[in-house]
């Protein structure tokens, strides 16, 4: 048995005596470390490519194993955030220069989503429960892929997770739409709630949203993040508001 009292954020496993080098502290390391060892970054980078081709060509049960193989490589928390990260941008690229259709990307885009769900299920919690989170989103903004991720971040962390994130599309009841989505949450009681923007012309109805949720929630902690808040810098929301860091591990740390 190998006890370690300080803190692990960069600890490295040459600080760990090599008789110590076992398959369980190994494992550890590549899932912990913010540094990977190259050979399993280059690991990591062919096994990426291989399960991009399967989701490509739709093969669903090879793009399952390559992603558990992934995960046993680096972890659950990175296949998460790097790797379905650089798969979606791979294909987004793809589809921007004509190299596939649409109806391809949705078919990417379904599959791995069902890879998340899968994953996300497998999740057990262990010990106390951390709180109760509630994940959404703004109307238009349907891009829940996000949501799913950031649902399995969660519960890896012990926490409850209520995700309403999905197609909010009410036209000109907008103001309905917001209510809805409020008035679920201040209902919960949860402890954080997570909005998460993807797509930028939504941004302005997910701080209308992220201001009344402040208001009804005065001891819920309030996110507010995605690819649709890029440009926007602390400071900018109130202050009862949390700007979510553009890396997603770091505003969970903050938890």
């Amino acid at each position: 048995m190998l006890e370690y009292l300080g803190s692990v954020e960069k600890l490295t496993i040459d600080d760990i005596p090599k008789d110590y080098h076992t398959g369980s502290i190994r494992k550890f390391f590549v899932k912990n470390q913010t540094k990977l060892d190259e050979g399993v970054v280059e690991e990591q980078k062919k096994l990426q490519n291989i399960l991009c081709r399967c989701l490509l060509t739709g093969d669903e049960e090879m793009a399952a194993e390559k992603s558990d193989q992934l995960i046993d490589l680096i972890g659950l928390q990175r296949f998460y955030v790097e790797s379905i990260t650089w798969v979606m941008a791979e294909t987004g690229k793809m589809w921007y220069n004509k190299e596939i259709g649409i109806a391809q990307e949705h078919m990417v885009t379904n599959s791995m989503k069902k890879i998340i769900q899968m994953n996300n299920h497998k999740i057990e919690s262990k010990g106390l429960i951390e709180g109760l989170a509630v994940i959404c989103n703004p109307e238009g903004d349907d891009h829940n892929m996000s949501n799913l991720v950031l649902e399995g971040l969660l519960k890896i962390r012990n926490y409850r997770v209520t995700n309403i994130g999905g197609n909010w599309y009410m036209g000109e009841k907008m103001k309905a739409t917001n209510k809805a989505i409020i008035d679920f949450a201040a209902h919960a009681r949860p402890d954080i709630v997570f909005i998460s923007v993807t797509i930028a012309r939504y941004l302005f109805n997910a701080k209308i949203i992220a201001k009344e949720l402040a208001k009804a929630l005065p001891d819920s902690k309030i996110f507010l993040g995605g690819l649709g808040t890029q440009g926007m810098v602390d400071g900018e929301l109130q202050e009862d508001i949390v700007l979510a860091d553009k890396n997603t591990l770091d505003t969970l740390k903050v938890l």
